[in-house]
């Protein structure tokens, strides 16, 4: 099926490795120009070069300056405004992943919301009122699987990205008839590089496949595998993203897409 994305603008914060890097390299494929955004240069540009980006643009996006930067980096080498914002960076920005709520302290809280609500925020408030006049827009906001089940530890990164899915429905509902739609998707467990090499270095099996660690994990109790019987990889997380990126979709805004193999249990 064609996306329907050839030549539309498409900016992907950190997009220089892991999910970010698979959603901006399948955007490509489709035909549209890519900004690859991260904090390292050298592994921003090599992702650029490797899918043949219109540009990147490297900031933290930390403060409203460095997002400004950011935007307008993006929009120079785009060559016309922002048509696609996936506001993928983020991550915990603490390490606070085995605290609990009451040990995490209220700077780690900040923290955490700074780097993943407010980042979003700050872009969508720059890319955002550009799409409402061009009539078209999308915004996707990655969340995370504990924005709706938290754990008991690590509360600081579960509370910012409930915040975002907060945001993503309220400004999805101010924005009717305009054709801009604003989605979060929620990955769960996903076998980004940095989990790979944890494993490998753990099992002391350099060449560990995706399916050799997911059997070690869930033995050692690491995690509970999700009903899809593995882990997931960026490019589960890119095939959603790219669809809600299309045109095509645009009958669907203010939800919430899991991409967790069924590690929720909830429902929506």
């Amino acid at each position: 099926m064609d996306l329907q994305l050839r030549g539309r603008r498409a900016l992907v914060t950190g997009s220089s490795s892991g999910i970010g890097a698979a959603v901006a390299r399948m955007l490509a494929e489709e035909g549209a120009r890519v900004l690859v955004h991260g904090r390292n240069r050298e592994r921003a540009e090599q992702v650029a070069a490797e899918i043949g980006a219109a540009g990147v643009a490297i900031g933290d996006l930390s403060t409203d300056e460095a997002c400004r930067a950011v935007h307008a980096e993006a929009v120079a080498a785009l060559g016309g405004n922002i048509e696609i914002l996936i506001n993928n960076a983020g991550g915990s920005s603490t390490g606070n992943t085995s605290k609990s709520p009451i040990e995490i302290s209220p700077d780690d809280y900040i923290s955490n919301y700074n780097a993943n609500a407010l980042a979003a925020i700050r872009l969508c408030h720059l890319a955002v009122p550009a799409m409402v006049e061009a009539r078209f827009g999308r915004v996707i906001n990655v969340s995370s699987a504990v924005a709706v089940q938290p754990n008991n530890v690590g509360a600081d990164y579960s509370v910012a990205k409930s915040g975002l899915n907060n945001y993503t429905v309220s400004l999805a509902g101010s924005l009717k008839g305009v054709g801009v739609t604003v989605n979060t998707v929620s990955p769960g467990i996903i076998a980004v590089d940095g989990l790979m090499r944890f494993g490998r270095m753990k099992y002391g099996s350099p060449e560990a496949t995706i399916e050799e660690l997911t059997e070690r994990f869930a033995a050692d109790g690491v995690f509970t595998v999700p009903p899809a019987g593995r882990l997931g990889i960026p490019d589960d997380l890119a095939i959603v993203i790219c669809t809600l990126a299309s045109p095509r979709s645009g009958f669907v805004t203010g939800a919430n897409y899991r991409v967790d193999g069924g590690q929720v249990r909830g429902l929506n």
